[in-house]
């Protein structure tokens, strides 16, 4: 990695520049000699992320849940009439990625699972990523790939949420598997139960992190519009009682989520500066008025990040997760990924400093496999 700061950029990459860390070398180089152990933990990060560069691929259409809200399908980005491509364009694609300087494929689509011969040949080309299911499916050990496996609440919130009672399920799938991290969607309706899931997750032995629910525009848009309920992705939720987090919710995850992992230290990789940074009241993005599009989250910024539909296609979408409402946007994946990347902005003090060091670690610790992470 060019210049002196870890900065990972996209939902799950990296590459530092010198321009980007300049203007607070000083004080950078004051923080590192004033405590050694802080210097150690900065040099690890370094070597753990260094040049990771990402695009993300939605490597399948059809899902076996029918999540509230769903990121994939509730939006106008999903179009039901858009063909999937056969695997060998896959690999050929994953080929002409790799050669373009793509290190760190980021794996979803509806669930991309479904698609084993997708997903085996990503992993002829690359030697480490992430791939996001729902847990339903074990997906090959020959995988070199980390492993986010998606939850939704207790087992009894993720029946109501997800149409399907796939909890134990996806745990008994994992459990075991040092690639997998479980990770809990909070919601306006399910953020109460996380200490009773982080509770289930150290007595499996499987690590756990938290994700805060983004609505995508098409969720929003049936939400205000008042549309009537369908039998897939908009079943229960009205404009009084949906999954969207407001103010007080986001103060409550605030002073919850990290007494969480306070307590299960073991189980839980989540930090106090993270939770500070994701749950701030007025957003994570400086909005474009006229698009809508965040001008500042690093998915969008970097210019190698490209997100492609099943059909191959990457033309105007926007990021990762092209459905999402950028002004309503905390999904962990982009905000990780962007909170490292205003490293700049941690240089006014030490204990900002700090900060960011724990949420880089944060981020190494969710998308990097342990055997992998100096590689």
């Amino acid at each position: 990695m060019q210049g002196e700061a870890v900065v990972l950029n996209g939902p799950a990459s990296g590459e530092g520049t010198a321009s980007a860390v300049r203007p607070g070398r000083a004080s950078l180089k004051q923080f590192l000699a004033s405590d050694p152990m802080l210097a150690a933990r900065y040099a690890k990060l370094r070597l753990q992320s260094s040049n990771i560069r990402s695009s993300s691929y939605d490597v399948s259409k059809t899902c076996n849940l029918t999540c509230e809200g769903c990121l994939f399908f509730e939006g106008e980005d999903f179009d039901i009439n858009r063909p999937a491509a056969p695997v060998g364009d896959w690999a050929e694609l994953f080929r002409a990625e790799a050669a373009r300087g793509i290190n760190y494929p980021f794996l979803a689509g509806a669930e991309p699972a479904l698609a084993r011969d997708v997903l085996k040949a990503a992993g002829a080309v690359f030697t480490r990523g992430l791939l996001v299911t729902n847990g339903t499916i074990p997906v090959s050990a020959a995988l070199p790939f980390t492993i986010h496996v998606s939850l939704w609440g207790t087992p009894e919130e993720s029946e109501m949420l997800r149409g399907g009672g796939h909890f134990h399920k996806s745990i008994r799938n994992f459990s075991g598997d040092h690639r997998a991290r479980f990770i809990l969607t909070v919601n306006r309706l399910n953020l109460a139960s996380a200490r009773r899931v982080a509770q289930i997750c150290r007595d499996e032995g499987v690590k756990l992190s938290f994700n805060l629910f983004s609505p995508t525009t098409g969720y929003l848009k049936k939400l205000k519009d008042g549309l009537a309920h369908d039998d897939s992705y908009f079943r229960f939720s009205t404009a009084e009682q949906n999954l969207s987090l407001t103010v007080e919710d986001l103060r409550a995850i605030d002073d919850m989520l990290p007494a969480v992992a306070a307590d299960y230290p073991d189980t839980v990789i989540y930090t106090k500066a993270y939770s500070r940074f994701v749950t701030n009241p007025l957003g994570l993005y400086t909005i474009d008025p006229e698009t809508g599009w965040a001008t500042d989250c690093e998915t969008r910024k970097v210019g190698y990040h490209r997100h492609f539909r099943t059909d191959l296609s990457s033309e105007g979408a926007k990021c990762c997760s092209p459905n999402i409402d950028c002004s309503g946007c905390r999904s962990y994946a982009m905000a990780t990924g962007t909170a490292v990347n205003r490293f700049p902005q941690y240089l006014h003090s030490l204990d900002a400093f700090r900060d960011w060091v724990d949420i880089a670690e944060q981020w190494t610790k969710l998308f990097l496999i342990e055997d992998k992470q100096t590689q």
